[in-house]
């Protein structure tokens, strides 16, 4: 497995889209430290000991949650929300969705005949796909499915937890739940956080820049 320092050596931090170096920052910490992940504009809403059920604790190794999973109809995106993650150390998850990236910026500069520096948000497209949440369901896709033979549709339209080798799977009524839709006569449990949508990053720059 490459160092951690080889990839940061891949400068994506030094381009100048915010989004793109907080994306790919949060990706790096969790691997390299493991712990809990978490946007500013995210409030806890139960206890952090109670978000993994007791079965699951002792495998599971990446816990993360749907963004988008019920009550959708036509030709939507599964994703994987980004706004909390939980990670332990050296997540080959995480380590693939590393690699996706890196590799991914490492295309397109070849075919724009730039160096990172020179890489714009048009270049790239849509922030969701380039460092956001798609590209993090497809690297974590990748992972399992290379792991464990799953795919999206073993995990789908949940409504409690699932653990498919040592990834946790939570159901959108967890960390999404304004973003999901159910059944009026379905009994759902609390949020276990509340997502605020700031959505500072939403700008022609891809967010603030010092």
């Amino acid at each position: 497995m490459q160092s951690l320092h080889g990839v940061a050596d891949e400068r994506v931090s030094q381009n100048s889209v915010p989004i793109w170096k907080a994306d790919f920052l949060r990706y790096l910490i969790l691997f390299a430290e493991g712990g809990i992940y978490s946007d500013l504009d995210v409030s806890c809403e139960k206890p952090i000991d109670e978000w993994i059920p007791p079965q699951h604790r002792e495998k599971a190794s990446l816990v993360v949650g749907w963004e988008f999973d019920m009550g959708w109809e036509g030709n939507f995106i599964r994703q994987f929300e980004t706004w909390t993650i939980l990670a332990k150390q050296g997540s080959p998850h995480l380590w693939m969705v590393i690699q996706e990236l890196v590799l991914s910026f490492k295309d397109k500069m070849t075919e724009q005949q730039v160096g990172i520096d020179g890489l714009t948000m048009d270049m790239m497209g849509d922030v969701i796909d380039a460092t956001g949440p798609r590209r993090f369901t497809r690297g974590i896709m990748k992972s399992v499915g290379d792991a464990f033979n799953i795919t999206v549709q073993d995990i789908q339209e949940l409504l409690e937890p699932r653990l498919v080798g040592d990834l946790l799977v939570l159901p959108g009524h967890a960390f999404a739940a304004s973003a999901n839709r159910y059944g009026e006569e379905m009994e759902l449990p609390p949020p276990l956080v509340q997502h605020n949508y700031a959505g500072s990053w939403k700008n022609d720059k891809g967010g603030e820049v010092s």
